[in-house]
């Protein structure tokens, strides 16, 4: 199979889901510029997994990936019909066309990436687990599938995620060892185009440039980085002993390796890509770019283009009009909901997110909360509160109803998605503590440090949109403003709130700027969501593994939801102040003589130093990882296998055989896989690398694999079979093995270069019962006959 053929293979898959999904994103989104397409790709993405997930409670492969497909195009025949009826069937196939292609420069991106270093390594991230997981999936009868890490039970993982990329592998005829490099490109590829489509219609709406909004949206959301790679790199520029004393806030404040790793940091010969996300001690805080850069098929990076599905959606509500009762519902409970439902079974961290978009949305839209419900009881509903025209005392019982309403709203939304996610989340989510309040919080710098370049974005936004307002409305505003800071400062005399300081006052006035600002737009909205979950991590965190880091989860998957959130408001905001510059100053000698020439040239200023601060991450890493290895004359390859092929043959070619062996082959039309899944025994994984490299490569189970079952299974449970694997291979004594293999229905034992490492080996050959299957230079695989084992009755 060649990487090419694999390529358009994907490219194919990826546009039949683009035209099948098309009318229901029509219906959902009429008035976009490009007729929905940016959106039909990730709802197309959306409805073969669902189904999938559904379908495969039952029975799971390539029939199911056929049941999926065929949903997905009943559903788009039956939208056509209602979009015909609406007059919505008038598709501009040349917009369309734009939006695959502006997908296929997000795909392409992140080809050219892995193309440099496909392998799907043990080191440095969790693409084993990932690679395990979609083997385990591929094998898999029903889901959830067993876990290829603790034979015998399902797995505790999100496994939405394995069973789109599998449904994909069938469709394409994908061998395994390209999968996981060519589905992280289409994610990316949702991400890239579903930025471009939703700032670039915020953008029109607001009287700007469809297509400059777009391409700054594309940036800020994919390809722009956080501002400490700029400030590193300023140090760098300083007189050695003051960059050492003022560079420390750059990094975790603990490392060991300071000040060398600032010295490597700020030097172009030897920067690295990995260091970006350590700035604040106990915290990993990624952006999307980093995280797809990183390439692990996490929840928290793939799922990001369906979080701007979800402010689209939310768009939508927002342009419904109070008479479409029944659409503004939909877009909520039906849309908003679904994709709840979806993130539940992917990335159940971004499920509050989807529930956030829609409480946001219910507070921004113009038609009141209460109008959603029908007849009287809205009425009732509506008239709890006063109108907010009368007084300064009704304006705030109003405001609070309205948001308090917006929140009963979102929590149905939530509940449609927790039922849809129910047969994950009641079954295979893993053990945790609940919520945590207040956690160790992040300092003023380190915030500014992460996210400098959006804040400062921001708050040259909010300054224009409240210095265009009437005097009257802008005392007002400057009331609230200064009622905040007071809070704030109150609260940093008796506690050091950090990051709160910075983060609060931009969302309060967000906030303001959304509710009664005219000047203002949804991406308003959108900075209250943004930079609103970021605030959040410093309030409250969730007590999941590893328990003794309290921020360490919450983060990771939290902070690249508030990037992207940001990102969605930080294209349109930038393009917005481009257009009200060049409408302020057409040319420089009017700047100069224009009496707001001291303002233009602030915001030209900050733009500039945004856009050079969050730009500086991806021409260095396409240096570092696809320029630099070209050169050095690295074949590009999307193979993810090959380099285990070569570093260790012997096993390669074990596995292989082990496979053959123990699998049956099951072919639908062009589609084939291998099923089975018999218990073996390999050496488990305590530490990152080359471990558990059959069960993550074949997805077969084996008793005991990576350390991560602690946080899925408990510390107690695993290395109690963590301790039976080690008296497995090294007891004299038949019975005890016996007792062993027939307590975890061990089918084989596994002997290579990792087990002799290990253990002092028994030899096993010689207990009756265990027979010598298999032999190379550095592996032998043993079979177990459970009828000729010794008596384990004794």
């Amino acid at each position: 199979m060649s990487d090419v053929a694999v390529v358009l293979r994907w490219l194919l898959l990826y546009g039949a889901f683009l035209v099948a999904a098309l009318p229901i994103a029509r219906l959902l989104f009429p008035s976009a510029p490009d007729d929905g397409a940016g959106f039909a790709i990730p709802i197309a993405t959306v409805v073969v997994t669902m189904v999938a997930f559904y379908v495969g409670q039952f029975s799971f492969g390539p029939w199911t990936a056929l049941v999926a497909v065929a949903a997905l195009v009943a559903l788009g025949a039956v939208g056509h019909r209602l979009a015909q009826r609406r007059g919505l069937a008038d598709y501009d196939w040349k917009r369309v066309a734009g939006a695959f292609a502006v997908f296929a420069v997000g795909f392409g991106f992140v080809l050219a990436l892995r193309s440099m270093n496909p392998v799907m390594s043990g080191w440095g991230g969790e693409k084993f687990l990932h690679t395990g997981l979609l083997n385990a999936v591929l094998r898999a009868e029903a889901l959830p599938p067993e876990d290829m890490w603790y034979a015998g039970k399902p797995v505790r993982y999100y496994y939405g995620l394995p069973v789109f990329n599998a449904v994909a592998a069938f469709l394409t005829d994908t061998s395994v060892e390209y999968v996981h490099n060519v589905a992280l490109a289409g994610y990316f590829g949702t991400l890239v185009v579903g930025a471009y489509s939703l700032c670039g219609w915020i953008t029109r709406d607001r009287g700007y440039s469809r297509r400059l909004g777009g391409a700054l949206g594309v940036f800020f959301v994919a390809f722009a980085g956080n501002a400490v790679t700029a400030v590193r790199f300023a140090l760098g520029q300083l007189p050695r002993d003051l960059a050492v004393e003022w560079g420390r806030a750059a990094f975790n404040l603990n490392r060991s390796d300071y000040p060398q790793i600032l010295f490597e940091q700020s030097s172009l010969s030897s920067w690295g890509w990995w260091d970006t996300r350590y700035v604040v001690e106990g915290t990993l805080q990624e952006f999307p770019l980093y995280s797809f850069v990183k390439a692990d098929m996490h929840g928290h990076t793939v799922t990001t283009g369906f979080l701007v599905l979800s402010a689209a959606l939310a768009y939508a509500y927002v342009q419904a009009p109070a008479t479409a009762r029944k659409r503004r519902a939909g877009l909520l409970f039906g849309g908003l909901g679904a994709v709840a439902g979806y993130f539940g079974v992917t990335n159940t961290w971004s499920l509050p997110s989807a529930v956030g978009m829609a409480w946001l949305a219910v507070v921004y839209a113009g038609p009141h909360p209460a109008t959603l419900v029908p007849g009287s009881v809205g009425e009732r509903l509506k008239a709890v509160a006063p109108d907010r025209d009368e007084s300064r005392r009704s304006l705030v019982l109003a405001e609070a109803w309205r948001t308090v309403l917006a929140a009963v709203v979102a929590a149905g939304v939530g509940g449609v998605g927790y039922a849809l996610a129910s047969p994950f989340l009641l079954a295979s989510v893993p053990p945790n503590d609940g919520i945590g309040l207040f956690p160790p919080r992040t300092t003023a710098a380190g915030v500014l440090l992460i996210y400098g370049a959006l804040l400062a974005l921001f708050a040259t936004y909010l300054f224009t949109r409240f210095r265009a307002v009437k005097d009257g409305e802008a005392t007002d505003v400057l009331e609230a403003l200064v009622v905040t800071a007071l809070v704030v400062a109150a609260g940093a005399l008796v506690g050091d709130l950090g990051a709160i300081v910075v983060l609060l006052p931009v969302v309060a006035g967000a906030w303001l700027a959304m509710r009664f600002r005219e000047s203002a737009g949804f991406e308003a909205m959108l900075v209250v969501g943004g930079v609103g979950l970021v605030l959040a991590m410093e309030l409250v965190h969730a007590k999941v593994h590893p328990f003794e880091l309290a921020r360490w989860n919450t983060t990771l998957k939290v902070a690249i939801q508030g990037w992207v959130f940001c990102g969605l408001a930080a294209g349109p905001v930038a393009a917005i102040l481009v257009g009200d510059v060049r409408a302020a100053a057409p040319s420089l000698a009017e700047v100069r003589q224009s009496s707001a020439a001291t303002a233009t040239t602030a915001v030209s200023v900050v733009l500039a130093v945004v856009l050079v601060s969050s730009a500086l991450f991806a021409p260095l890493v396409v240096a570092t990882d696809v320029v630099g290895p070209y050169q050095d004359g690295e074949e590009p390859s999307l193979n993810g296998y090959a380099d285990h092929r070569d570093a260790h043959p012997q096993e390669v070619a074990a596995m292989e055989w082990f496979e053959d062996e123990v699998s049956a082959t099951q072919s639908v039309l062009w589609m084939e896989r291998e099923t089975g899944t018999p218990t073996f025994v390999e050496k488990p994984g305590l530490s990152r690398g080359w471990q558990n490299p059959v069960s993550t490569l074949t997805g077969l189970p084996t008793v005991a694999g990576w350390f991560h079952e602690t946080g899925y299974r408990g510390d107690d449970p695993y290395y109690q079979r963590v301790d039976d694997v080690g008296i497995l291979y090294e007891t004299t004594d038949a019975r005890s093995r016996a007792v062993l293999l027939d307590k975890y229905d061990v089918q084989y034992v596994w002997v290579g270069p990792l087990e002799r490492e290990e253990y002092d080996l028994a030899s096993l050959g010689d207990d009756p019962g265990i027979e010598a299957v298999y032999r190379n230079d550095a592996v032998t695989v043993y079979e177990v006959h459970h009828d000729e084992l010794t008596d384990r009755t004794e």
